[in-house]
Parts: C-alpha cells; structure tokens; sequence
C-alpha cells in the first residue's frame, strides 16, 4: 500500500455487513442489533416529526442508538443540540419536552450525571476545548458528537460535528500526519473514561453497585468506541491536511465496527478482525439477554471473581484487546501507531 495513497482508504459505510459477509460466518447479534436499531430509529423519527423544531435545533441521539447496537434494555442517550448558544430559549424547551415524550421512558432514562436528557450548545463544544472551562461534561458531550451520534430529527447535526472538526483542524496540522490537536482530545477523553471509572469506585469506599456493569462496558463497548476514533485519526497521516476533513466525517459518519471493519480489511489483518467480532458479537449477544443483563447487574466488586459470566467476559475483552493490538502494531499502521499515539 502506498504510504501517500489516499484511495487507499475505502468508505466505511455498510462496513460490518460487509465485513461479516465476506469472511463469516458469525455476526448475527451484531445484524440483529442493527435491524433493531433501525426500526426503534425510525419509530421515533415519526414520533419527532409530529413536532415543529426551530432550524437551528436537531435531537441527537448516542450510545447504542449511535453504534446500531440497541436492545430492549439500552438507556436513551439524547440530546437537544443547539448550533448556537443554548440559553433558556422556550422553543429549546418545547423541543426537549417533545424527546421526552418518545425517548427516555421507564428504565430507559439517559445517566444520573446529565449529560443527556436535555438541551445543549455547539457553541460550547466548540469553543471550550481545554483549559478550565473545558469540564469533563463538555469534553463528554464533544467527543461523543464525533464517535458516536445519530440524527433523530432536525437537519444541523453534521453542521454541528463539521464545526467542532474545523475546531480541530484548522489548527497545526501538516501533511500526512494525523491530526495532533484531535488525537490528543480523544486519547484524553478515553483516559477521562477510565479515571473517572476509578474515581467512582474510590468515592463508594469500593461499595459501587454500578461497578461490574462499568467494567464490563469499559473492556467492550467503551474500548470499541476508542478505537472506532483513534484508528481513522491515525490513518490521516495517509492524507494531505486538505483530505483530512472530508475524510474523518465520511468515518464518522458511519458506526465504530464499521470503521474498525474497514481497517482490518485495508490492512490485511482478516484473521484478527474475524476473532475481533465473534468476541464482539457474543458481547452483543450477552446484552440482548435480560436475564444475563439482570445477573452483571446483581454482581458487586467482591463477588466478580465468582461469577463465570464476569470470566467471560474478561475472556472477551482479552480478544478484543487481541485483535486491536494486531491492527495497531503488527500491520503497516505500526509505526504511525507508535509514534503519535503512544508517544
């Protein structure tokens, strides 16, 4: 592969399907996932398009919703986003009101810590990159617009996430490298992930009943979520600067497997990625089983190493590890790897 090809680097779109359909068998919770997402998203599409929404509002939605990777008992991580300053508009809150009636019911509801579940501001995400008034809220909220979003009503989603692209790329970058000032925010937002995850478990003297789900959603879809990231901002040193937009919003645009999917292909690595989303799959497969989601739920930080479903799921994390470590640095993508996103 030419190190300045940018051909090389195919559409990620459709990339699991085709992916799985090239070199499976396996895969099926993974589409089951994705057929499911697809009809929930369009079942709150219409409900949304009952309502009016100003032309500078959308409602975005993350999380599963954003990786096609729903089930029955996914929280609803939305958003109203704003491409402007959010403020304490009353057609804002008309259009928060209108989510609420579709999104977020029962136990459903987005996460204590409300960084969902109501409006928010481009202007923000945008502007406030580093430095003090950068909160670990914001940087959630940024990152996640990038990683891992999906449209559910309104038009200014991809204005928003091409603003806050621009924000990051309209500064030192240089040809064919990846774009520092990015690859920094997303190492820094997975590192936030993992710290924050040990500060929680400090501040309930080891008592966390929400500990074991965490752990398990920080070596699985948290670490997919990462690497869906990181892997594209790296490939950007195939790229001139000019490419470079175009480029990570056509990736981000589509799901993190697909992203991943598209890389195993491009360099090679197909054994590593068919191991990669049989461990994957089975995670899913886990996640669609209420039962097996109601006993993570029962496990506490003392009682883990008892459980064979928390061994199993250490085994998957162990693959996925497996299989990213091989893409990174047993492919051509190694010296890049090594270079900007260890050192």
């Amino acid at each position: 592969m030419d190190p300045r090809s940018a051909a090389a680097l195919s559409d990620p779109k459709d990339g699991l399907e085709s992916f799985l359909g090239t070199y499976g068998p396996g895969g099926e919770h993974l589409l089951d996932a994705r057929a499911h997402t697809a009809r929930r998203l369009q079942e709150v599409r219409k409900g949304l398009a009952e309502g009016s929404l100003p032309s500078d509002t959308t409602v975005v939605l993350f999380g599963s919703w954003a990786r096609k990777e729903l089930t029955r008992a996914s929280d609803d991580d939305w958003a109203v986003l704003v491409d402007g300053t959010a403020g304490d508009r009353a057609d804002v809150q008309q259009v928060v009101e209108l989510a609420e009636n579709y999104l977020g019911y029962g136990n459903r509801k987005p996460g204590v810590q409300e960084i969902f579940g109501k409006a928010i501001s481009c202007d923000e995400l945008v502007d406030r990159v580093g430095l003090d008034e950068d909160t670990n809220t914001n940087l959630t909220r940024r990152a996640l617009l990038l990683l891992e979003s999906v449209e559910a009503a309104g038009s200014v989603h991809g204005r928003c996430r091409r603003r806050v692209l621009e924000r990051y790329l309209n500064y030192g970058v240089k040809d064919f490298r990846p774009p520092r000032f990015l690859l920094n925010d997303i190492v820094r937002y997975w590192r936030t992930i993992g710290v924050d995850f040990e500060g929680k478990h400090r501040d309930t003297g080891g008592d966390d009943p929400k500990w074991v789900e965490r752990n398990a959603k920080l070596r699985t879809a948290r670490k997919v979520l990462f690497a869906g990231g990181l892997v594209p901002i790296l490939q950007c040193h195939l790229l001139a600067k000019s490419d470079m937009p175009r480029y990570l919003e056509a990736q981000l645009s589509s799901p993190p497997t697909d992203r991943l999917a598209a890389a195993f292909v491009l360099y090679d690595a197909i054994d590593e990625g068919v191991r990669f989303f049989r461990a994957y799959d089975r995670w899913i497969e886990l996640m669609q089983d209420d039962e097996v989601r109601a006993e993570l739920q029962s496990l506490s930080f003392e009682s883990r190493d008892s459980s064979d479903l928390f061994a199993e799921i250490r085994a998957i994390g162990e693959a996925l590890d497996q299989g990213l470590i091989a893409l990174l640095f047993d492919t051509p993508l190694s010296q890049v790897a090594r270079k900007y996103a260890v050192l």
